[in-house]
C-alpha cells in the first residue's frame, strides 16, 4: 500500500546572499515519472554550500526565489514515481542533489531524479548522519584520482600527495589512493591532524604548521623519482615554485579551490574567470607537463555504490566532526553553529544537520 505523502515540507532557505536563512513550508509534490520522493535523515555541508550562500553571482541568476541549502543527504523513500525501477518505499539512499537556484537537502523531504542525481542504497553499517556525509566529497575525490597516470592507475604504486589531508575531500582521497590504487600517499596537514591522517592510510605526513612544505616533500622523494599527482583541496599559489620540481611531465596537479584562499568565496572551475595564470598553466601543462586542472566531481551513482561496497567490507571510514539539531525550528541558532564551523576552515570531516 502505497504511503500517503504529508500536504506540505520544511526547508531552509534564503533569498539574497549571505541574508539569514530561514525555515518555509511548501506544498510537497508526488514523485513525478522518473523522481523518487526521500524523507530526510540527515543533511551535510560542504564548503561550496558556504560560497552559493555569500554568492553574488548565485543572487544575480535566482533573483529573490527562495534558494535551499545543502547537496547531501540520507534517507528513506517514501514515493516512488511511475516509470523507477528498482527501488521501493522504505529503500535507505543516500545521495546528492545539484540545485543551486532550488530545491537544498536541508529539508523534510527531496526529489531526487533517477538516472541523474546520484544516489545508492546506504550501507547498513552507516547511520543515516555518516552516510549523508559522503556523496559530494567521495565523487570529489574519485574525480581528483582519476587524474593519475594510467600505468599508475592500472599497476598501482604511484605517488600522490593531498593537501588538505585532513578535511573532506582530502580524507576520501587518502582512503581511496590506497584502497583503489595501492598509492604512496604523503598528507598536508596540521599537527593536531597527523595522527588522524596516518589512520586514513597515509604513509608519511607533512606539517605545514612547521615545515616548509616544497622542501619537505623534495626531501621525501627518493633517487630519481618524482610525485605522479598533487590534489589541493586547501587554494592558494605558494607550492607553484617548486610544482616542476615535485612533478614529472605526465603528471597532475589538480585542484577542487583554484588559487583563491578565502573560505566564503567561491572555488573551482569558476576560478579560472578570475585567475588568468590558473588558465596559463592549464596551457602550459598540455604542451609540456605536468597537467594542471581545477575540477569537479563525477556524479555518478555507480561510485557512490562502489563506496558503499568497501564500507560494508570495512575498508572505508566516515569522519564526522559534528551532528547539528534544530536546523529546521523557527529561532534556532543550528545554522550559526553550522556556518561558524565551515567558516573557520578547520573542520575535521564533516559537518551533518540531523533533519528531525
Amino acid at each position: 500500500m502505497a504511503t500517503t505523502l504529508p500536504p506540505t515540507s520544511k526547508s531552509l532557505t534564503f533569498l539574497a546572499p549571505a541574508s539569514p536563512p530561514h525555515v518555509i513550508s511548501t506544498p510537497l509534490a508526488p514523485p513525478a515519472a522518473s523522481e523518487l520522493v526521500v524523507k530526510v535523515h540527515a543533511a551535510a555541508i560542504n564548503p561550496v554550500d558556504i560560497q552559493l550562500y555569500n554568492s553574488g553571482l548565485l543572487g544575480w541568476l535566482a533573483g529573490k526565489k527562495e534558494k535551499g541549502i545543502g547537496r547531501d543527504y540520507s534517507g528513506t523513500v517514501v514515493a516512488v514515481g511511475a516509470s523507477v525501477k528498482g527501488w521501493k518505499e522504505g529503500d535507505e539512499v543516500f545521495g546528492l542533489i545539484t540545485r543551486p537556484t532550488g530545491e537544498g537537502t536541508i529539508s523534510e523531504y527531496v526529489h531526487p531524479v533517477v538516472g541523474k542525481d546520484p544516489l545508492a542504497k546506504k550501507p547498513t553499517c552507516w547511520t543515516h548522519e555518516l552516510a549523508a556525509a559522503v556523496p559530494l566529497v567521495v565523487l570529489t575525490a574519485f574525480s581528483c584520482l582519476d587524474w593519475l597516470p594510467a600505468d599508475k592507475k592500472k599497476n598501482g604504486f604511484g605517488r600522490v600527495v593531498v593537501a588538505g589531508a585532513s578535511g573532506g575531500v582530502g580524507m576520501w582521497c587518502v582512503q581511496l589512493a590506497k584502497k583503489l590504487y595501492n598509492c604512496h600517499v604523503t598528507g598536508i596537514c596540521s599537527a593536531k591532524n597527523a595522527d588522524f591522517v596516518r589512520e586514513m592510510g597515509a604513509d608519511e605526513v607533512v606539517d605545514y604548521t612547521s615545515e616548509f612544505v616544497g622542501q619537505a616533500l623534495l626531501e621525501g622523494l627518493p633517487a630519481g623519482r618524482q610525485y605522479d599527482l598533487y590534489i589541493d583541496c586547501v587554494g592558494g599559489t605558494e607550492i607553484f615554485e617548486d610544482l616542476y620540481t615535485l612533478l614529472h611531465p605526465n603528471a597532475a596537479y589538480v585542484t577542487i579551490v583554484g588559487d583563491k584562499t578565502r573560505r566564503t568565496a567561491m572555488g573551482g572551475p569558476l576560478t579560472y574567470l578570475t585567475n588568468p595564470a590558473q588558465v596559463l598553466r592549464f596551457i602550459k601543462g598540455l604542451i609540456w607537463g605536468p597537467r594542471y586542472a581545477n575540477i569537479l566531481l563525477y556524479a555518478k551513482s555507480e561510485l557512490l555504490e562502489q563506496v558503499a561496497g568497501l564500507a560494508e567490507r570495512g575498508e572505508a571510514e566516515v569522519v564526522v566532526q559534528e551532528v547539528v539539531k534544530g536546523v529546521l525550528e523557527d529561532g534556532s541558532d543550528a545554522w550559526k553553529k553550522i556556518y561558524d564551523f565551515m567558516e573557520g576552515g578547520r573542520v575535521r570531516g564533516k559537518i551533518v544537520a540531523a533533519i528531525e
